[in-house]
């Protein structure tokens, strides 16, 4: 290369670098974490671009160092480098080997000190790298006497420590803590926790803390939660004291808005011991508190026993998002009934409804459809024949929740009568997902055939909304191939999705029938059941209409 063609090189590579580090900081902070998202350590490279890039994309980095992390190698250069930056007296308090104290105090400390970025702690995370860790040593001879369990603890509550010391914003705390009172210890009773966990704002704990004392110290310092999660799995060793620190906890916050608790007793396919959950009551009494600001409510796994919090609910003027999965007793909705003898702005900004699996009263599911009204844009009602049924679901949609977007019903063969008034009424419906209620779920079996009315089926397809993208029938409809085809020539939604997995009836004349009238390409057709013999010369020749066929 020439002297010029060189000095061309370095200034043309000079401008580069100017014109990155003129970017505006917040298109820079846009660009890093957009960059954070990428699977090839983008941001990696943007940090060695230059030292703005570099000043800029460090704390985005080092947030959350820890998450998704399960590669041993990598895992121990994470927790090295914050060892580097340990002060003399917090290896010593670390009880490490006198070699290793050496060489972490020898070696000059980075540039950052990196602990000072961290917004995400989880302890389970941590608690696991901190494993790696000691194996990856005692592997390298370094550790070869030692007792994992004791060093284990001493070693991580050290980390502990110094993230806790150090970083002065930790946002988002999450952790499942430990039955063996050696690895659990209460984290908001370590120096500095007043400052670093003051401006917590997430907090998800899954089990009940060892230390009872948790929810009691946390109450004191992080008042500002604003994302809580509690999961009190059936087994723990529940303390009386629990739910009440735990309520206490809620009524200490300023702020909450997103609220999760599940008392899950097994997993969704054995029977449970149904007596062994708990009396929540108590927490669902302090959600009063938060009425002004509470937005989105996940009930799991609840016995409510007889006492579901109608009353604290119907006061969240503000809640947009309402899950109840697996609950039963919920009692008798005595303070309700249809004629609004109730308060009128309880629901009416709730845009998102999912009622699945739970022996739910009618009078609350026809409450919430009636008050949440145009609000109401995602609908999920999983009934199945477990549960209670619920037949009136089509009708108390099409009189009050015209908005619809997105909707997962489980219907009645009865209900399917409602099917076209349903359709034209939800005039901006993208997606429909229908399930017969008849369906053992677990055995993915159906119990009837359904005959459907050729001027029904031909109705249907006329109904369809002009926004609907996905259509999706689970129910076994039988149906004649005259009704099929003036299904598809009725149809003007832009279809991207069409499933008729169960339909037995659906054959090479019906494939046939659609392919002659499709009028845009489908990405996908669901036929799974179908009696069509689909081979791979048909699907090669007709993927310009059906990039998908799943049968």
């Amino acid at each position: 290369m020439s002297p010029s063609s060189s000095s061309s090189s370095i200034t043309s590579s000079s401008s580069s670098i100017k014109s990155s580090s003129s970017l505006p900081y917040l298109c820079l902070r846009e660009i890093f974490e957009f960059a954070l998202q990428s699977k090839s350590g983008l941001l990696f490279s943007c940090i060695l671009v230059c030292k703005f890039w570099n000043e800029l994309a460090i704390p985005i980095l080092w947030r959350d160092p820890f998450y998704n992390l399960h590669n041993h190698k990598k895992t121990t250069h994470l927790l090295d480098v914050y060892l580097f930056n340990f002060t003399l007296k917090e290896l010593k308090n670390s009880n490490l080997p006198t070699k290793l104290i050496e060489d972490y105090n020898n070696k000059k400390s980075s540039k950052y000190n990196y602990a000072e970025f961290l917004r995400r702690l989880n302890l389970t995370q941590i608690r696991t790298a901190t494993s790696f860790w000691i194996k990856n040593k005692k592997y390298k001879d370094i550790y070869k006497d030692i007792i994992i369990n004791s060093k284990d603890c001493q070693i991580f509550q050290s980390f502990c420590n110094h993230f806790i010391k150090h970083s002065k914003n930790i946002k988002y705390i999450e952790f499942e803590p430990e039955y063996n009172s050696l690895f659990d210890f209460n984290l908001f009773e370590l120096p500095g926790a007043e400052i670093s966990l003051s401006n917590l704002s997430k907090f998800s704990c899954y089990g009940e803390p060892y230390n009872i004392n948790l929810y009691e110290s946390a109450s004191k310092i992080s008042t500002k939660i604003q994302d809580l999660k509690i999961i009190l799995f059936y087994g723990c060793p529940i303390n009386p004291s629990t739910l009440i620190n735990i309520s206490n906890f809620i009524r200490s916050q300023h702020q909450i808005k997103e609220f999760f608790i599940d008392n899950r007793i097994g997993c969704d396919c054995c029977t449970h011991d149904l007596s062994l959950a708990l009396d929540l009551t108590i927490i669902f009494n302090s959600l009063n508190t938060q009425i002004s600001t509470l937005s989105r409510i996940n009930f799991i796994s609840i016995d409510f026993h007889n006492k579901f919090p109608f009353d604290q609910l119907s006061k969240c003027e503000n809640l947009l998002e309402l899950n109840i999965k697996g609950c039963w007793n919920f009692g008798d909705i005595n303070l309700i009934d249809l004629n609004y003898n109730y308060n009128n702005s309880s629901f009416k900004n709730l845009s998102d409804l999912q009622i699945i699996k739970s022996s739910i009263p009618e009078i609350l599911i026809k409450i919430l459809l009636i008050q949440s009204g145009k609000s109401l844009k995602n609908l999920k009602f999983e009934q199945t024949y477990l549960e209670e049924i619920f037949t009136e679901i089509l009708i108390y949609c099409i009189e009050n929740n015209p908005n619809l977007v997105n909707v997962l019903i489980y219907i009645d063969s009865k209900e399917i009568q409602y099917l076209p008034k349903f359709l034209r009424s939800s005039t901006k419906l993208n997606k429909l997902e229908i399930w017969d209620k008849s369906m053992r779920r677990k055995e993915m079996e159906l119990l009837e055939i359904i005959n459907l009315d050729d001027e029904l089926f031909s109705d249907i397809g006329e109904s369809l909304p002009i926004k609907l993208k996905d259509l999706t029938i689970n129910m076994k409809w039988n149906f004649s191939i005259k009704s099929f085809e003036n299904f598809i020539k009725n149809c003007k939604a832009p279809l991207d999705i069409l499933g008729f997995e169960f339909c037995e009836c659906f054959d090479n004349e019906y494939f046939d029938i659609l392919i002659k009238n499709l009028k845009r390409t489908l990405k996908k057709l669901n036929i799974r059941y179908c009696k069509a013999k689909l081979n791979s010369e048909i699907r090669k020749k007709n993927e310009y209409l059906i990039q998908q066929i799943d049968s």
